[in-house]
């Protein structure tokens, strides 16, 4: 599942959602963006801090930058990236179930 800020148009750190409009946003742009207007961004509505709504997300793995030029290296970099990789299929299949 991917989720995309309806502001920066990037993957949040902290998703949120809003009850009244449905759009994902990041949470310390969206809590800036309502201290300043007092409303939702998509449609206007009034709407608090307290109303939003935080979306319970797996840890995202992020690439690493390869840390040594070394094969042995290379190679645990890649066993750990599968490891992760497989652990998160696995739990989304748990949770498919």
């Amino acid at each position: 599942m991917s989720l995309i800020c309806a502001i920066t148009n990037e993957m949040p750190d902290i998703a949120v959602v809003s009850p009244f409009s449905g759009a994902i946003f990041e949470k310390r742009i969206i809590e800036k963006y309502i201290t300043e207007n007092g409303c939702d961004r998509i449609n206007g509505k009034e709407m608090k801090i307290e109303d939003l709504i935080e979306v319970k997300t797996p840890p995202i793995v992020k690439p690493k930058p390869p840390s040594a030029t070394s094969i042995p290296a290379t190679l645990k970099t890649m066993q750990d990236e599968w490891g992760a990789l497989m652990l998160h299929s696995f739990t989304q299949r748990q949770q498919l179930h």
